[in-house]
């Protein structure tokens, strides 16, 4: 499995969000129902509950929608298994 499976199945979708907007490019909307998909919809249900949750991110001002994705917004954070190193990228 590789790490960002373990993230999809290990940690909490708002967390993997956060994660996958850590960056100025984010990741489009696609991208990201493919991910969870893959995923078999781990802790988020369906593509409805995706979206659901990325618009009360939004919402929230941790993500903003920009160009057919999602970057991060004014009240991004960095997610809680970054801060504690609980994976490693090699």
């Amino acid at each position: 499995m590789s790490v960002i499976d373990e993230i999809m199945h290990n940690e909490k979708p708002e967390e993997v969000i956060l994660f996958f907007t850590k960056n100025e490019l984010g990741i489009s909307l696609p991208q990201l129902d493919r991910l969870y998909n893959v995923a078999g919809w781990a802790h988020v249900g369906d593509n409805m509950g995706l979206l659901n949750l990325v618009r009360h991110m939004r919402d929230a001002g941790f993500v903003e929608f920009s160009g057919g994705g999602i970057v991060r917004g004014p009240n991004w954070r960095e997610p809680i298994f970054m801060v504690e190193g609980k994976y490693t990228f090699d």
